[in-house]
């Protein structure tokens, strides 16, 4: 590493936040010179990203299906329809994007990306960021880091969004007209429990299960709860083609730099939605943001921060949630039913309105939500 290399911004990362930051800039005039680092040394299909969004966006190319209802429903009882036709929700899996994103890139003459390169240590010295990665010394002006956020970042977490996912082939026909969002929604000792199926075609399906809980569940918890779905719905000798897994934490104090050269970005840097973990979208349109402020600032910018009234809205339905599982189940329920489509997507998407915002909570009963208000301001 006696050869010291210079770029005016090194991305740190090139999973979704890394990758879509380098999209935008190579789709600006005269973007800085930029490179982007990833461990991996190839792309897999490892996860999915979806979102609610009109029928055309800039992404649309990538979609491999689209749904205009989605199915809810309580464990026990027959699901209900959420119809949303002028803005179905859509999926995207992960090789798409990923494929499309670095074929970006690779026509660019300002951003280039480098796998199987890790970050080893990064220093400020004389305000050039020096960066010591597996392969090579480095210096930047400007640094954006979407790695996953540490242990002691993650425990600030309210609580956790664990889900496992297998990607079946079932003999049996499925009705892929709409999804179940969230069907089958009970509570036990372990935290809220849901399941949630994409039916991509007939007869393949992306099935999860999902829970909410205080903590980082082991994973054969949730194991035993997609063998339950798989045998109550007759898929127990289902082909596997593969799985995914995560553990999202919701409600997390995202991580800041008094930097401006600085910036976190991706999960650790706020990208998820506190009260859902949706992130892909919100991801595309800090990119955008994020890009045009290297070009014309100099520097990135960091995720934006909540609106006071929709941080407070969601911290405190996680709190609700944390301290009154078992009403879980019920106060989606009350969302799925009480709430216009078209309201309640705006708010799940970021993009609700005062009168929005006012729908979700006259649709919620106010009980719980007064009986955590009481704990958190008289500690009973």
């Amino acid at each position: 590493m006696s050869v010291t290399e210079s770029t005016d911004v090194l991305i740190i990362g090139g999973g979704c936040a890394g990758l879509s930051l380098g999209v935008a800039l190579q789709q600006l005039d005269n973007p800085p010179k930029t490179l982007i680092i990833e461990p991996r040394d190839r792309y897999e299909n490892d996860r999915t990203w979806s979102f609610w969004a009109p029928q055309q966006h800039g992404l649309s190319h990538l979609v491999s299906k689209r749904w205009s209802s989605s199915l809810y429903g309580k464990s026990g009882h027959s699901n209900e329809r959420l119809n949303h036709p002028t803005t179905p929700y859509q999926t995207i899996e992960a090789l798409a994007f990923y494929k499309w994103a670095t074929a970006c890139v690779e026509a660019s003459e300002a951003v280039d990306l480098a796998l199987d390169e890790a970050m080893l240590s990064i220093e400020n010295v004389q305000d050039q960021w020096v960066i010591e990665t597996s392969k090579r010394r480095l210096v930047a002006s400007s640094v954006v880091d979407t790695r996953p956020p540490s242990a002691k970042q993650t425990a600030t977490a309210t609580l956790y969004q664990c889900f496992i996912g297998d990607y079946i082939t079932t003999p049996d026909v499925l009705d892929d007209s709409a999804l179940e969002l969230m069907s089958d929604m009970s509570n036990d000792q372990h935290g809220f429990l849901f399941s949630y199926l994409l039916p991509l075609s007939p007869h393949h399906a992306l099935v999860e299960v999902t829970r909410f809980a205080t903590s980082a569940l082991d994973w054969s918890v949730l194991q035993a709860d997609m063998t339950a779905l798989k045998a109550r719905r007759g898929w127990s000798q289902a082909t596997i083609h593969r799985s995914e897994r995560s553990r999202l934490p919701m409600g997390m104090a995202p991580s800041l730099s008094t930097d401006p050269t600085f910036v976190f970005a991706g999960t650790p840097g706020g990208a998820l939605r506190a009260a859902s973990g949706y992130g892909f979208w919100r991801i595309q349109r800090w990119a955008q943001s994020c890009a045009k402020a290297l070009v014309s600032k100099g520097h990135p910018i960091p995720h934006p921060t909540e609106p006071l009234l929709q941080k407070w809205m969601d911290q405190l339905f996680l709190l609700v949630l944390t301290h009154e599982p078992q009403r879980a189940a019920t106060l989606f329920h009350a969302l799925y039913t009480e709430v216009k489509p078209d309201r309640l997507i705006r708010f799940l998407s970021d993009e609700s309105d005062l009168l929005d915002k006012l729908a979700v909570i006259a649709a919620l009963p106010p009980a719980p939500f007064l009986r955590t208000l009481k704990k958190l301001w008289f500690g009973k």
